[in-house]
């Protein structure tokens, strides 16, 4: 059974689902603009693992950030929000700009984080994701005639990759329409991020994963060659592939932490 709760942190309360078992704990880091939901799925496939799903502060059910934090402010509140469910090791697991906050916060506590699978990870040069930003928009935000509405479905199943699911295409679309200001936030965030200096520096073993119609599939193969540590699987499922290809993204993760 997958459970909830706050936990407190220096910026306000962060919402969790978690999932009792065995082992070291799983800590889940969700995309933009998603929710700790997307991974439901996955953590039902883990059963008898100890799983934790964190809504990122502006997302779901999390507090809401004022002004304009970067990828290490939102990685100092989630370190806090782990520490207070004293999670002391774990293997840490994002998606896309949830990658992103993984990789800073593998940094940060080394000593802490076991291994590292990143879904989609944004390992752009500076002049990429420049070019990037000038084709992705986040403004879904309230209109009058509700056209953001039509926005945001459009999002959730012809760039994430829904479709015809309407059930997750609903999900995704609720989850999209509550964050709007957050997701500006984040991805201003994220254009500043440099991914590539993160990964280069990273000690933990690496499971890297993408669909070939993920957004983020171009700089995929630039793993290996940025950091050694990296073990790397072709999965599908465009942008979710959490929900599109649950059951081979639970083995091949399975596969990799059983060897730790």
């Amino acid at each position: 059974m997958i459970r909830k709760g706050y936990v407190d942190t220096s910026g306000g309360q962060c919402h969790y689902r978690y999932i009792e078992g065995q082992g070291t704990p799983i800590v889940f880091l969700h995309q933009t603009p998603s929710s700790s939901l997307m991974f439901e799925k996955l953590m039902h496939s883990l059963e008898g693992m100890n799983a934790v799903a964190i809504d990122t502060p502006g997302f779901g059910h999390s507090f809401k950030p004022l002004g304009q934090p970067m990828i290490k402010d939102y990685s100092s509140w989630l370190i806090e929000a782990i520490n207070s469910l004293e999670i002391n090791h774990y293997h840490l697991f994002g998606h896309h700009t949830g990658a992103s906050i993984a990789m800073q916060i593998s940094l940060m506590e080394e000593r802490s984080v076991k291994s590292l699978t990143l879904v989609g990870p944004f390992l752009a040069t500076a002049e990429e994701k420049m070019k990037m930003k000038k084709n992705i928009s986040s403004n879904w935000s309230p209109t009058k005639d509700g056209s953001h509405l039509k926005k945001a479905w459009h999002l959730a199943g012809e760039i994430l990759g829904a479709k015809n699911d309407l059930d997750l295409r609903q999900r995704e679309t609720l989850d999209a329409l509550g964050a709007h200001h957050s997701a500006e936030q984040i991805h201003h965030a994220v254009w500043e991020y440099s991914d590539i200096d993160a990964y280069k520096k990273i000690q933990q073993p690496c499971l890297i994963m993408c669909a070939k119609d993920d957004v983020m599939y171009p700089f995929f193969n630039r793993a290996k060659e940025i950091n050694p540590n990296s073990q790397t699987q072709v999965i599908l499922g465009k942008n979710l592939e959490l929900d599109l290809d649950t059951e081979s993204i639970a083995n091949k993760f399975k596969g990799f932490i059983n060897k730790i």
